[in-house]
C-alpha cells in the first residue's frame, strides 16, 4: 500500500531528524575537543593581534629618539599619545604605548578613553611589559609575554628599538578567561548538546506518533469531499488540535455554503425589484401629478380633502421605498466632493428630529466644524437618516441618541448611539442583510440600502454594543 504524499513527507522529516541526531552527536564531540584547544587558540589569535600592532606603533614612532630629542617629558608624552591613538583605534580592546629606558609614555587606549586621556599602568602589567623589554633586546624581535591575573588573562607584546631609541608595546586583558571559567563553558556546552539531543529524541517520538493517525486524517478528507455532513473521529493528543480544526472548518464551509446561497438569491431578487422599481417610478409620478390636479379641482370639497390628502401620502411612501430599492442599481453616479460634515449632519438632523420629539427621544450632537470629508452629499445623508430613524426607534420613551463626529489622520469618523437593547450576535452577523428586519412592519432595506451608499463612496460602515445600545460608526475618506 502506498501512502498519501503527506506521510511520506513525514516519514522523510523523520529520518532528517534521525540525520540531525547523529550529526549532534558527532559536534558534541567536535566541539569538546575544540573546547579543550580554545585556550590555545584564542591567546595564538590575540599575540598575531598584538604583535603586529606593536610593530605598526614602532613604524609610527619612526626614527625619533626621545631620549635625545631634547621635548619636554610631558610634551613627549602628549604627542606619543597622539600617535599611540590613532594607530590602536584599528584594533578593538588592545592598549599600548612607548618606552623611554623602562618608563611607559604615549599610553592610550582608544577603545575606552578619549584621545588624550592620561593612563596609569597596573603593577603586573608594566612588570610584564618590562620582562618583555628585556627580551627583545636580547632577542632583536618582539616579545610576548602571557600571565594570569586572576580570572583575567593579560597578554603582552613588546618591540626594543635595536638603537636604543624608544621601544614600543601593546597590551591586551582578555576579562573571564581563567580556567576555572573555561570548564564552566565547557559544562554549559555539554548540557545545551544534551539537552539538544533531548529535545530531537522528543521529536522524533512524536513524529513517530503522528505517522499513525495522518493515514486516518487523509481518509477522512478525501470523504469530506463529497459528503460535507461527515466529521473526522477524534484522534490521539498529538492529532486532536488538528481534527478538531479540521471539523470546525467543515462546518465553517457549510455555513459559508449557505451563505452564499442566499446571498446570490438576495443579490439577484435585489437586481430584479431595483428594476421593477425604477419602471414603476414613471407611472406612480404620472399618478402624483394627477392627483395634485384633482386636489385643486376639489378645492373647498371637505367630503374628498382627506381621501386626497390620504391618496398622496401612499404615493409618497411607494415613492421613498422605490428609492430604497433603486439604492441597488450599480450604474448609480457619484457626485462626490470635499465638504464639511456640520451642515450635512445639521440638515438631516433638522429631518428627523420631528420623529424623535413624537418617541420622546433626545438627541446630542458632537460635530467640529472643520471636519471635512469627501462624500456624495445626498448619499450621505440618506444613510445618517437611516441610521437616525433606526436609533430613535430602537431608544425608549425618554432615550437618547448621540451622534457625534471625530477626525483622525485620513478618515472622519460618524458615530451614531441608542439608548435601546443593543445587538444580539444574530443580529450582528445579519443587520446589513437586505430584506433582513427585527422591526414589526419593516422591510429590511434601511441598513442595507445604508452600506450600500456608503461603501460606493469608499466608506465603510460597522455595527457593535456601545454603552447603552447599539452604535454604528461610519468611516468616511477625508479626501
Amino acid at each position: 500500500m502506498r501512502f498519501p504524499e503527506i506521510v511520506e513527507v513525514q516519514k522523510l522529516r523523520t529520518w532528517l531528524l534521525v540525520t540531525a541526531l547523529v550529526s549532534v552527536f558527532l559536534t558534541a564531540l567536535l566541539v569538546a575537543d575544540l573546547a579543550r584547544n580554545l585556550r590555545t587558540v584564542v591567546i595564538g589569535e590575540a599575540n598575531k593581534t598584538l604583535t603586529t600592532a606593536v610593530k605598526e606603533l614602532a613604524q609610527s614612532a619612526g626614527s625619533w629618539d626621545g631620549a635625545s630629542s631634547g621635548l619636554d617629558p610631558d610634551r613627549m608624552d602628549l604627542q606619543l599619545r597622539e600617535v599611540s591613538y590613532e594607530v590602536l583605534r584599528s584594533y578593538p580592546d588592545v592598549e599600548g604605548g612607548y618606552l623611554t629606558g623602562e618608563s611607559v609614555v604615549g599610553h592610550s587606549f582608544p577603545t575606552y578613553t578619549e584621545p588624550g586621556s592620561a593612563l596609569r599602568q597596573p603593577p603586573l602589567e608594566h612588570r610584564e611589559v618590562v620582562s618583555a623589554l628585556e627580551e627583545s633586546r636580547r632577542t632583536g624581535r618582539v616579545a610576548n609575554r602571557v600571565v594570569q591575573d586572576r580570572r583575567d588573562l593579560v597578554l603582552v607584546a613588546v618591540l626594543a628599538d635595536p638603537r636604543g631609541g624608544i621601544s614600543s608595546w601593546c597590551l591586551r586583558r582578555i576579562f573571564n578567561f581563567s580556567d576555572s571559567s573555561e570548564i564552566n563553558k565547557r559544562l554549559l556546552l555539554v548540557a545545551a548538546l544534551g539537552i539538544s539531543l533531548v529535545a530531537i529524541g522528543a521529536v522524533l517520538r512524536l513524529s513517530f506518533s503522528l505517522q499513525r493517525g495522518f493515514q486516518v486524517i487523509q481518509a477522512g478528507l478525501e470523504r469530506l469531499r463529497t459528503d460535507v455532513d461527515y466529521r473526522l473521529p477524534d484522534q490521539n493528543r498529538e492529532l486532536r488540535a488538528i481534527v478538531e480544526a479540521i471539523n470546525s472548518m467543515a462546518e465553517g464551509r457549510q455555513r459559508l455554503d449557505a451563505d452564499l446561497r442566499r446571498e446570490d438569491r438576495l443579490r439577484v431578487m435585489g437586481r430584479v425589484v431595483a428594476t421593477i422599481a425604477h419602471e414603476i417610478r414613471n407611472p406612480l409620478n404620472s399618478i402624483r401629478l394627477t392627483v395634485r390636479v384633482l386636489a385643486k379641482r376639489l378645492h373647498g370639497s371637505h367630503q374628498t380633502e382627506e381621501p386626497v390628502a390620504l391618496i398622496t401620502s401612499e404615493i409618497d411612501r411607494l415613492d421613498s421605498l422605490l428609492k430604497s430599492l433603486l439604492a441597488f442599481r450599480a450604474d448609480e453616479p457619484q457626485r462626490l466632493r470635499r465638504q464639511p460634515m456640520q451642515p450635512l449632519v445639521d440638515r438631516t438632523l433638522a429631518l428627523v428630529r420631528p420623529h424623535a420629539e413624537e418617541n420622546g427621544v433626545t438627541i446630542r450632537t458632537s460635530v467640529p466644524p472643520e471636519c471635512l470629508a469627501l462624500v456624495d452629499g445626498d448619499h450621505l445623508q440618506q444613510a445618517l437618516m437611516n441610521l437616525l430613524l433606526n436609533a430613535i426607534d430602537a431608544s425608549e420613551r425618554n432615550g437618547q441618541v448621540d451622534v457625534s463626529v471625530s477626525r483622525s489622520d485620513d478618515h472622519v469618523e460618524i458615530s451614531v448611539e441608542d439608548s435601546g437593547p443593543g445587538l444580539s450576535s444574530e443580529q450582528q452577523e445579519r443587520i446589513f442583510e437586505a430584506f433582513y428586519t427585527t422591526k414589526p412592519g419593516g422591510t429590511g432595506l434601511g441598513l442595507a440600502v445604508t452600506r450600500t451608499l456608503l461603501e460606493r463612496m469608499g466608506a465603510t460602515i460597522r455595527s457593535e454594543n456601545g454603552a447603552r445600545g447599539a452604535r454604528f460608526c461610519v468611516l468616511l475618506p477625508s479626501g
